[in-house]
């Protein structure tokens, strides 16, 4: 089970990927879920649909970026991206840590993260996204729906892990599958970051 030691320290890089299982075991089959189709709007939890996307300040995923990748996004200010080094050393099932971005400077303990999807992709974007969940002990309450980010084809789950609301979307660029994920210190923070990862959402696109 991911445990917190500190806000700060239990919130890197190291430490989630630390805190999957050590030896790596046959994932299990999930159980069941609702069927992932497009979903009219909802309001709070689970899918948070009525929180606004924040104003976006600094665009992510170009060449010359902090991070350069097969798809763009906007992050709100004060919001700081940075590459990921090693980042096969950073890898959760088909999931490999490409960017990372603080939101510590803006005054909030979390993460929005994107990994890039390795190896034989299934053509089912859920079992992608529950190889990743496979890696933690005790991901609970999962959903699943198709959804839009900006123009491309996406894929996006929330689930909760230690009583904690966790949230991925699954994104197709012409270069292969990306995945965003989000989490913080705990709910409150999580819901506070929320407008970050609706802004991300929005604003993908294909780089220019």
């Amino acid at each position: 089970m991911i445990r917190r030691t500190t806000a700060l320290a239990a919130l890197t890089l190291a430490l989630a990927t630390g805190c999957a299982r050590a030896t790596p075991e046959p994932a299990t089959t999930p159980a069941p879920s609702a069927s992932p189709t497009a979903s009219p709007v909802v309001a709070g939890p689970p899918w948070y649909d009525d929180v606004a996307p924040a104003t976006a300040a600094t665009t992510v995923g170009p060449k010359g970026s902090a991070c350069t990748l097969s798809m763009t996004f906007s992050v709100p200010a004060k919001w700081k991206a940075k590459a990921v080094k090693g980042g096969a050393d950073f890898t959760l099932g088909p999931a490999v840590a490409v960017c990372e971005i603080d939101a510590k400077p803006a005054g909030n303990i979390g993460f929005l993260r994107v990994w890039r999807i390795t190896g034989a992709t299934p053509l089912n974007p859920q079992d992608t996204v529950d190889r990743y969940l496979a890696e933690f002990d005790g991901p609970k309450e999962q959903q699943y729906r198709r959804t839009k980010a900006g123009p491309l084809d996406a894929f996006e789950a929330t689930w909760t892990e230690d009583g904690e609301r966790k949230r991925a979307m699954l994104v197709s660029t012409l270069y292969g599958k990306l995945m965003i994920t989000l989490g913080g210190l705990d709910t409150e923070e999580f819901e506070a970051m929320l407008p970050a990862y609706q802004l991300v959402k929005a604003s993908a696109n294909l780089p220019a």
